[in-house]
C-alpha cells in the first residue's frame, strides 16, 4: 500500500511538469513580455509557488519517508521472519544440546559400568594372579622352573590392565603345574646339603610330594624351601625304614616309598621329634617313681605269667590223664601218676586219694583244705599288681598337679608373652599323666588277665577234685 502511495505521488509530480528538486522562479516568457507585472500578483504568485513548492518538496520528502518506512518495515519483517528462524533453531540446537547431554550422561554411566567392571575383573585376574604365585612358592616344582614367577609379574601390576597375553600365559602356566603334578622327573639341581654349603646332584622329583637326592653313593630325603626356592637336605635323617626304601627306590626300583603329602611338613616333625628319653627328662621328678612302679610291675606280670602259664599247663595235662583212672577206680595208678607231676591239682588229688578210706566228709575237709592252701601261691603278688595300677595314674595326677602350680608360678613372674617360660610346667603335667597312664593300663589289663587264669586254675582244682570225691562214693571208698 505504502509502495502505491509513493507512486502515485511521483506521477502526479510529473504531469505537473516539474521534476523533484527543481526550482521554479521564472515565470513563463509571453506572459512577461506581453503584460507588466504586479508586484502583488507577482508576490502572491511568488509566495504560491513557494507554497507548492513546499508541498512539492514536503510530498516528496513524505515520499521518502514513506519509501524509508516501507523498506524499514519490510526489514523489519524481514529481520522478524529471521528472528523465528533463529529461534527455531536455537530450540533445535537446545533439543539437540539435551540431548547430547543425555548421551553424554548415558555414556559417562556406561563408561563408569565398563570402567568398574574392567576394574573387578583386574582385579580378579591381579588376585589368582597373586594365588597362583603363593602356590608356585609353595610349590616344589618351582626349583626347576623359578622364571615362572617373572611371568606373573605383569598381572600383579596396579597400573596396568591385564592383558590377553598375560592370561593366557597364567593359563599355560597352570596347565604346566598340572602336568608337571603328575610325573615323576630325575635331574641335576642344586641343593643345601647338611652343613650348609650349595651343592648339586640327581634330584628325584615324585609329583609334588617329596624330593630325593643321590650323589656319590648317598641318597636321602630334600625338603623344599618356599623362602628361597631351593632344596634343603634334611639336617636328622629320618627313620631307616626311611631311608632304604628311598635307596630301593631309586637304586632297585622298587615302587614302595614313604611319601609325605604335606610336603615336608611330616617328616620334619619325625626328625625333630623328641627322643623318649628326652621326653623322660620333661617329665620331671615324678616321673622316675612312675617308672620305677612300672618296672616293678614288669616283673611281677612275669613272674605271674610263668608260674599260672605252668600251673595251668600242668592242671591240663594232669586232669586229661587221670580222669579216666578215678573213673575205673585205679588208685594205685592214680597216686603214681599224682606224685609223677608237680602242681596244685597232684597235691590235691594225692591227698585226697591217700585219705580214700576216711569218710567222704572228711575226705571233702582235706580236699578244700588243701585247695585253699594253694590259693596264696597262685594269687601271690596280685594285690601288689592292682595297687601298682592303682598308684600309677594317681602319680601322674600328682605331676599334673605340680606342673600346672609351676605353669602359673611362671605366669605370674613374666606374664603369657613368651609360651616357652610356660612349656616346662605344661611339659611336666602332660607328660606325667602321660606315662602314669601308660604304665596304669598294662598293668589293669594284665591283673584282669592272671585273675582269670587263677580263677580257670582254681575252677579246674575244684573240678577235678569232686570227680575224686564221686569216684570215691561210688566205689565205696575205693580198696
Amino acid at each position: 500500500m505504502k509502495k502505491v502511495v509513493i507512486i502515485a505521488t511521483l506521477v502526479f509530480l510529473l504531469s505537473v511538469g516539474v521534476s523533484p528538486g527543481q526550482e521554479m522562479t521564472e515565470s513563463p516568457p509571453d506572459i512577461l513580455k506581453e503584460e507588466a507585472v504586479d508586484p502583488v500578483e507577482e508576490a502572491q504568485k511568488k509566495a504560491d509557488l513557494d507554497a507548492r513548492k513546499a508541498r512539492e518538496e514536503a510530498a516528496l520528502k513524505e515520499a521518502e519517508i514513506l519509501y524509508d518506512e516501507g523498506k524499514l518495515k519490510a526489514r523489519v519483517s524481514q529481520m522478524e521472519e529471521e528472528r523465528k528462524e533463529q529461534e527455531k533453531f536455537l530450540k533445535a540446537l537446545d533439543s539437540r544440546y539435551q540431548d547430547n547431554d543425555r548421551e553424554i550422561d548415558r555414556l559417562k554411566k556406561r563408561m563408569d559400568e565398563q570402567q568398574g567392571e574392567a576394574n573387578e575383573i583386574a582385579g580378579t585376574v591381579r588376585g589368582l594372579a597373586q594365588d597362583l604365585g603363593s602356590a608356585f612358592r609353595q610349590s616344589i616344582i618351582s626349583v626347576e622352573v623359578p622364571e615362572r614367577q617373572k611371568l606373573l609379574e605383569p598381572l600383579l601390576s596396579e597400573t596396568e590392565f591385564p592383558s590377553l597375553e598375560n592370561i593366557q600365559k597364567m593359563s599355560e602356566l597352570i596347565f604346566d603345574e598340572i602336568e608337571r603334578n603328575g610325573k615323576i622327573t630325575v635331574t641335576t639341581l642344586p641343593y643345601i646339603d647338611k652343613s650348609g654349603k650349595e651343592t648339586s646332584g640327581e634330584v628325584t622329583r615324585i609329583g609334588t610330594f617329596n624330593a630325593l637326592f643321590r650323589k656319590d653313593g648317598n641318597v636321602g630325603y630334600l625338603e623344599y624351601s618356599p623362602s628361597q626356592l631351593a632344596f634343603h637336605q634334611l639336617t636328622i635323617d629320618p627313620p631307616r625304614g626311611m631311608g632304604r626304601s628311598a635307596r630301593k627306590f631309586l637304586e632297585d626300583g622298587l615302587p614302595a616309598l614313604f611319601i609325605d603329602l604335606s610336603g615336608g611338613s611330616a617328616f620334619r616333625q619325625l626328625t625333630e621329634k623328641p627322643t623318649w628319653l628326652d621326653e623322660l627328662k620333661s617329665g620331671g621328678i615324678l616321673i622316675y617313681p612312675i617308672v620305677g612302679l612300672g618296672l616293678i610291675a614288669l616283673i611281677l606280670i612275669i613272674e605271674r605269667f610263668l608260674i599260672l602259664f605252668r600251673e595251668g599247663r600242668t592242671s591240663e595235662m594232669l586232669s586229661k590223664e587221670i580222669t579216666p583212672l578215678l573213673q575205673k577206680e585205679k588208685w594205685d595208678q592214680a597216686l603214681r601218676v599224682c606224685r609223677e607231676n608237680e602242681g596244685s591239682l597232684a597235691q590235691i588229688l594225692m591227698s585226697g586219694i591217700s585219705h580214700r578210706h576216711e569218710q567222704t566228709e572228711i575226705v571233702e575237709s582235706v580236699i578244700s583244705e588243701k585247695i585253699q592252701s594253694s590259693l596264696p601261691r597262685l594269687e601271690r603278688n596280685m594285690s601288689a599288681l592292682q595297687i601298682l595300677g592303682m598308684v600309677s595314674p594317681l602319680l601322674g595326677l600328682l605331676g599334673t598337679v605340680t606342673g600346672m602350680i609351676a605353669t602359673f608360678q611362671m605366669i605370674t613372674l613374666y606374664g603369657t608373652g613368651d609360651p616357652k617360660i610356660m612349656s616346662g610346667g605344661i611339659s611336666e603335667a602332660l607328660v606325667t599323666t602321660e606315662y602314669g597312664l601308660i604304665v596304669a593300663i598294662p598293668i589293669i589289663l594284665a591283673h584282669g588277665y592272671l585273675q582269670g587264669k587263677i580263677d580257670a586254675i582254681v575252677n579246674t582244682l575244684e573240678e577235678k577234685s569232686i570227680t575224686l570225691v564221686n569216684a570215691l562214693k561210688k566205689g565205696g571208698k575205693g580198696a
